[in-house]
């Protein structure tokens, strides 16, 4: 039989749940079930759902409930309801599925979806990078730095896409306010690939760092941010700024 009991809402208080080994489930807006799961502590379990906003898997951000079963053969009772689900439903939750998604198109359970704190989403979502720098444009600062404190940007980044060295990029961004979203924006701007001054061949963004110019007659100076590429096909490593910024001198 599934899990009985009451049916409660995901979200912050989740994280109080006894540090139990056991059994859950989580259920979408519409209370169809999207994921069973085990573990043998449930608090650390849900603890690090809400830390990471499901970033390991994005297909279960659409967790709007849960229930959950305290068991300490907690492998066997999984396996069974899973059994029991795939016996009358035919398949298992779409959560339990092993799909991978594509890197040109992904479906809809691995796309970004944005909040601006736990339980509280702003129904914008992304589903590759120029998705996330559009939507990066025009949504509340407040959303930024709730992802981006959390590392959520940089996770999707690289376990969705693999783009690693995008993903370390934004998580050395050390900003709050608009200016976090500018350098968030500037970060997606330079990930394009850039052609090697050797042979020509397309090649990837290696690290960046900021540093400061001269100062102008005016006495302003501008921050750069600089890239670092090494070609793979001829090994010439070269660099090329990626932004400028206005600071004071």
């Amino acid at each position: 039989m599934p899990i009985s009991g009451k049916m409660y809402a995901w979200g912050d208080k989740a994280k109080h749940v006894p540090a139990q080994p056991g059994v859950y489930a989580l259920y979408n807006k519409d209370k169809t079930l999207i994921y069973v799961g085990e573990s043998n502590n449930l608090r650390e379990e849900f603890a690090h759902y809400l830390k990471t906003n499901f970033s390991d898997d994005p297909r279960k951000c659409g967790a709007v409930y849960y229930k959950r079963e305290f068991t300490s053969k907690q492998g066997e009772r999984m396996k069974k309801l899973l059994e029991e689900y795939r016996e009358k439903h035919g398949e298992l939750p779409k959560c339990n599925l092993s799909a991978e998604p594509s890197k040109k198109e992904i479906v809809s359970e691995w796309g970004f979806y944005f909040y601006e704190d736990i339980g509280k989403p702003l129904y914008e979502s992304a589903f590759n990078p120029q998705d996330l720098k559009e939507t990066m444009k025009k949504i509340p600062v407040a959303s930024l730095e709730f992802h981006h404190k959390r590392g959520d940007f940089a996770r999707w980044l690289r376990n969705v896409f693999k783009e690693a060295q995008l993903a370390d990029a934004i998580e050395q961004i050390d900003k709050t306010g608009e200016n976090l979203r500018r350098e968030l924006l500037n970060a997606l701007n330079g990930s394009d690939r850039e052609a090697c001054p050797r042979c020509g061949t397309e090649t990837n963004l290696v690290k960046a760092w900021k540093m400061a110019g001269r100062p102008s007659r005016t006495g302003q100076r501008l921050q750069l941010t600089i890239g670092y590429y090494k070609c793979s096909k001829c090994n010439k490593a070269f660099r090329r700024v990626l932004a400028k910024e206005k600071i004071e001198a």
